[in-house]
This record gives structure tokens, C-alpha cells and sequence, in this order.
């Protein structure tokens, strides 16, 4: 009977009916499980004895810089100025990235070129002149050293580049449409130097030197003259004004050694006037409704009012020299192996690649945390001879072991100082760049558009920086290209820096 039962036609379509059903409702409830099975783990269905294996995980979707910010917008859509300025950057950079990366092709072809520099042949003229040019260049390279001639080259492609990345920067700045000016920062004595030979005592004898002095008396004189093009940049309802350096470390990039941009964003003063003028306003209002007087103007105006940002360029240049701590953002773009902006808006410190498939910035680095202590420190131990005793007694602690943690530290140091606060800000440890007696006795590197913005990303990652006396980004600067000392990196090493050089 039973099996005249599965030989009828009828109840072998039910059978398979029901089976199917079966194996289509496991395969829907192992597709809505709420917790997947790790993808060596294998399923089997009693009805048909079938093996399946679930898929692994899909990869997370990438965040791309530009979603990041529309999302920051969202959220709070009065930083909608800020997101338009944070794209012009990256926009640049990648730009600036692009002429890093091809700064050794096109400086062997300026020196090849160097030799046939003198013209054009379009006649016999031309040619007689071209010949007879080039004739008299390479008598004068003969009789020149060949030291001199290698850093000409240099300081030429330095300052090539120094000039492309300005204007590169510049436009992609204006290209926004979101911006009413964009100048070159200049300090009251109309002087845009003072990067190299800590302001306005930057030497001007690079030429004479040249001629008769050593290849080091010309290169030193030399990069005293040269400074970046440093940019300020002021939003159109002068809310925000921006400062930038747009190529740091640019001498290093026929070597082939990291780069990079550096920038910091203000909230200007006419806005913060403006705030806490709405915020008294609304404290008044709530006041007087409490005590229910009319909203009447008690005495008159005075007449005055607040200028313009832009009305003159000591105006934009003063709105920019605010402490550190008045950042509302900053970062760097380094320009290495791989391009990489890390900025942060005062909420933390994050981290974006360049992925060069796409052309665009991915989060890859979200909320970096700079390590509590690291084993690294970064100087140009090379002028600790006008160090003061403080920081040689800090620097043989670090050097001997005889140092809290009873390591030795080991010595990294770039030149670059984007490339080394990077390193810094990934593994840890101290960077610093003290006061030199005899070379740069009030610092080295520039307050305002170096050592303040980097600090500010720094602290962001739980880090610390000083000036060797105070708070780093307590400092004001007096003017643009003004140099401090600066010491920055993780809490326990600046902690214990501060008990060898003694802080007010």
C-alpha cells in the first residue's frame, strides 16, 4: 500500500510541492537572520541534502571627502561657507600633487635645456646669436663651481614650484565663487619674507657672496632671499578668513623627499563681534520680557560701525593674526607615497587618501589619536649648539636612556615639517625646533601658517605643543611671517620636556 501511495503521480507532485516549499522558506529565513554565519559555516537541508555556504560580507562603502563634509553641512548647515573653502583645498591639492610628483622630470629637463637656453633659431641671425649665447653660458659654467651650479638649479625649481602651487591654489580658491579675496599675505613693512632668517633679518647678499664665496655662503644667503607665497583668503560674508602655505618643504622635492600644504581657517572678529552681539541682544530681550519693558532703543548710536574685512589689506591681514586657539580648522596635505589631507574641524582629527583611481580623498584615517609616548624624536640636531642648556640637558636625556621610560630614543628628522609632524601624529614621540642663539635666536619656523596650525591638529589627536615657555596656541603674532620656537607631540613627551625647560 505504501508503496502504491508513492508510485501515484499525485502524491509525487505533493511531495515535491512540499519539498520545495521547504527548502524556499530555509533559504529565506537564512537570508533574514539577523547574525550571519562566519563563511566557513555550511547549511544543510534535510530535505534535499544540499550544501550551501554563505557569501562574506560585502566591504563597507567608502567615504569619500565630499560626503563627509555634506554630512558635517547637514547636520549643522551654518558651516556651509567652511565646506566650500575645505573643498577648494582639497581640489588644489590634488593639483599641487600632480606638479610634486613631476617636479624630477621637469627639473633634469630644465638642466638639460640649460646649455640651448640662449634662444630660438628662426635665421641665420638667430642662429649666430643662439650659438654665440650659449658659447659665452658654458664658458661661465667652466668657470664656475659645480656646487654652485647644482643649487642654482635647485633654487630654481624650489621657487618654480613655490609659484606654481600659489597660483594653483589661488585659482582653485576663486574658483569657488565663495570667496571676495584672495591676496598674499605681507607683513605692514610690506616685506613677504621672513620665513628662512626669522623675519625682517633675512640677509640680501646672496649675489656678491655668490661669485667669490663657497657654494654653502651662497646657498645659505640664497635661501634667505627665497620665501613661499603665502595666501590669505576671506569668505564672501566675512565669516571666515584663511591662511595657507601652499608648499612646505618645496626645496626637497627634486630629491624626491615629502611635501606639503599647510593652511588654517579663523572665524574673523567682525563675526565673533557679531555673535556676541546677537547673543547679548537675545540675553537683553529675555530680560526685559521678564520684566515686561518695550522694546524701545534706550540712548542713540554712536555712529560707528564695523569695517569690512576686505576694506584694505591691513584689515585682512589683522583679522588673520589670532591665536591658534581661535582655529576653527586646519590641516596639511602631504604630498609622499601616497597624498593624504588630515584636517580637522575642531572635533577630532581625521585623515583622507588620495585614491588616484577615483581622483578623490577617502576617509581612511577616522579620529587619529596620537600615542600617548612614542620613541622617536625630531630636530635639527645640527644647531644644537645654540641651544640653550635646558634643551641639550633634554636631548642627552633622550639620547642616553636617562629619561623616563629608560629607552633611548632613536633621531628622525625629514626637514619637512609636515613630514615630520605626520610621522609624529602616526607613531608618536616629539618633534621640536628650539631658539638658536646664533642662527635664529626668536625660532625658526613661522607662527601663524606652520607651527600654530599643525599644533591645532596635533591637540585635536590628543597631542600637546608649547614655545618652549607657554601654551603654543596662546601665542598672538605680532605680524605674518612671525617665527616662534615650538615644541610638538604626545602628552607624556611634552610633559616630561617641560621638566628640563622650564615654563612660566
Amino acid at each position: 500500500m505504501t508503496r502504491h501511495l508513492s508510485s501515484d503521480p499525485r502524491r509525487r507532485h505533493d511531495t515535491d510541492s512540499t519539498t520545495t516549499t521547504t527548502a524556499t522558506a530555509a533559504a529565506a529565513a537564512s537570508r533574514t537572520e539577523t547574525t550571519d554565519p562566519p563563511p566557513s559555516t555550511s547549511l544543510h537541508n534535510d530535505h534535499n541534502n544540499i550544501k550551501r555556504t554563505t557569501a562574506p560580507h560585502k566591504p563597507p562603502k567608502r567615504v569619500t571627502l565630499r560626503r563627509y563634509l555634506h554630512n558635517i553641512v547637514k547636520a549643522d548647515p551654518s558651516l556651509r561657507d567652511l565646506e566650500s573653502l575645505s573643498l577648494s583645498i582639497q581640489m588644489a591639492c590634488k593639483t599641487i600633487s600632480n606638479l610634486v610628483s613631476r617636479a624630477g622630470i621637469n627639473s633634469s629637463s630644465a638642466m638639460g635645456m640649460g646649455s640651448t637656453s640662449g634662444g630660438v633659431a628662426s635665421g641665420n641671425h638667430s642662429s649666430f646669436s643662439s650659438s654665440s649665447s650659449s658659447s659665452r653660458m658654458e664658458e661661465e659654467e667652466e668657470d664656475r663651481d659645480v656646487g654652485l651650479i647644482q643649487y642654482d638649479y635647485r633654487m630654481n625649481s624650489m621657487k618654480r614650484l613655490d609659484q606654481l602651487s600659489t597660483i594653483v591654489l589661488r585659482n582653485a580658491l576663486r574658483f569657488t565663487g565663495k570667496l571676495q579675496s584672495v591676496e598674499k599675505a605681507k607683513d605692514d613693512d610690506g616685506s613677504s619674507s621672513g620665513g628662512g632668517g626669522g623675519g625682517s633679518n633675512s640677509s640680501s647678499s646672496g649675489s656678491s657672496s655668490r661669485g667669490s664665496g663657497g657654494a654653502s655662503a651662497g646657498a645659505a644667503s640664497s635661501s634667505m632671499e627665497h620665501q613661499p607665497g603665502v595666501l590669505i583668503a576671506s569668505t564672501l560674508d566675512s565669516k571666515y578668513v584663511a591662511i595657507f602655505d601652499p608648499l612646505d618643504g618645496s626645496g626637497n622635492a627634486d630629491a624626491a623627499i615629502c611635501t606639503g600644504t599647510v593652511f588654517g581657517i579663523f572665524e574673523t572678529e567682525e563675526a565673533q563681534q557679531q555673535q556676541q552681539e546677537q547673543q547679548q541682544e537675545q540675553q537683553q530681550q529675555q530680560q526685559e520680557e521678564k520684566e515686561g519693558i518695550d522694546n524701545v532703543v534706550l540712548g542713540g548710536g554712536d555712529g560707528t560701525t564695523i569695517a569690512s574685512t576686505t576694506s584694505s589689506p591691513n584689515i585682512l591681514i589683522n583679522s588673520v593674526l589670532q591665536p591658534g586657539k581661535k582655529l576653527v580648522a586646519a590641516g596639511y596635505c602631504l604630498y609622499s607615497s601616497s597624498t593624504i589631507l588630515v584636517f580637522t574641524l575642531g572635533d577630532g582629527t581625521h585623515g583622507f587618501t588620495l585614491d588616484p583611481q577615483i581622483n578623490e580623498f577617502v576617509l581612511t584615517h577616522p579620529n587619529i589619536q596620537i600615542p600617548p609616548r612614542g620613541n622617536v624624536y625630531s630636530c635639527n640636531e645640527a644647531n644644537s649648539e645654540g641651544w640653550s642648556d635646558d634643551v641639550k640637558r633634554y636631548l642627552h636625556a633622550l639620547k642616553s636612556g636617562e629619561n623616563e621610560t629608560r629607552e633611548r630614543y632613536a633621531l628622525r628628522y625629514v626637514g619637512s615639517m609636515v613630514g615630520d609632524i605626520h610621522r609624529t601624529l602616526m607613531y608618536g614621540g616629539i618633534f621640536f625646533y628650539p631658539a638658536d642663539s646664533k642662527l635664529y635666536p626668536r625660532g625658526h619656523l613661522q607662527l601663524l601658517y606652520k607651527s600654530a596650525p599643525l599644533s591645532f591638529v596635533i591637540e585635536q589627536a590628543g597631542g600637546k605643543s608649547t614655545n618652549g615657555r607657554e601654551d603654543l596656541l596662546g601665542v598672538t603674532p605680532s605680524k605674518v611671517h612671525e617665527t616662534s620656537p615650538c615644541f610638538i607631540g604626545s602628552p607624556e613627551d611634552i610633559e616630561e620636556m617641560k621638566t628640563f625647560v622650564m615654563h612660566a
